[in-house]
């Protein structure tokens, strides 16, 4: 490779990642409490929110941030230049549709139950032969689908809660924080999370337009933020809990 040419491929990165500072991010995410949610008056807030804003901070990129049902937010994400979606979870059928920042937060995913069901459950395949509530375009939904399971649908996660006191599902899959924020917030004390079935990791998820240079600055301050404890604290504010 001639000097000229790798001059020129720098060139060509420094150029884009300073044109997607000058135009500014547009973030899109879902109502998916405790990490991103409405604060009112139109602004976004959530652990997630918290540590992407801080980021953009640091690494000086201007952006909006958006509210939206999850399917709409993802697929703008994956068609439209200098937009991103979070809390994202990276799977292997989405690795390829957008560049990764993060990981954000950690999201353990478990089954909740009513408190009179009486089975005890040790493992997922247990509940091969029952209905799960699920919600349309989460990674947990499509996990359980891509293995088999019956999983009813719902158009958001907060319907879920309704259709299991109702009894319209068995078992209701959901990420653990979102499922003890739900509960809490409809009172469904009658609800318990009885299996903790996988854990996985929510990214910043950004269209693929964006150079990899950016990319690598943000990742970098992110990896700052780990290390002087910023993402730490940001986290023991919104859950207060231990695992």
């Amino acid at each position: 490779m001639t000097i000229r040419l790798i001059a020129g491929i720098a060139l060509s990165c420094f150029l884009s990642a300073a044109a997607v500072e000058a135009a500014g991010l547009r973030l899109l995410t879902e109502d998916y409490p405790p990490f991103n949610m409405p604060a009112g008056n139109g602004k976004v807030s959530g652990l997630s929110t918290e540590i992407v804003q801080e980021l953009l901070k640091r690494a000086g990129v201007s952006y909006t941030i958006e509210l939206m049902p999850w399917i709409r937010a993802f697929n703008s994400a994956v068609l439209d230049a200098n937009t991103c979606v979070y809390s994202t979870t990276r799977t292997d059928a989405r690795e390829h549709q957008l560049k990764w920042i993060g990981p954000l937060v950690e999201n353990p995913w478990v089954l909740y139950a009513r408190a009179d069901n009486s089975h005890n459950v040790l493992a997922l395949e247990e509940v091969r032969p029952y209905r799960l509530g699920g919600y349309s375009g989460d990674a947990v939904s499509q996990y359980l689908i891509d293995r088999g399971f019956d999983v009813d649908l719902a158009s958001t996660d907060q319907q879920n809660v309704r259709k299991l006191l109702a009894g319209r599902i068995d078992f209701w899959a959901t990420g653990k924080y979102l499922g003890a924020y739900l509960v809490a917030r409809e009172h469904a004390s009658q609800l318990k999370p009885v299996l903790t079935f996988n854990t996985t990791f929510m990214y910043l998820a950004c269209n693929v337009g964006m150079a990899d240079a950016q990319v690598h600055q943000l990742n970098e301050q992110l990896r700052g933020m780990q290390k002087d404890g910023a993402m730490a604290r940001i986290v023991a504010r919104y859950l207060n809990m231990k695992d």
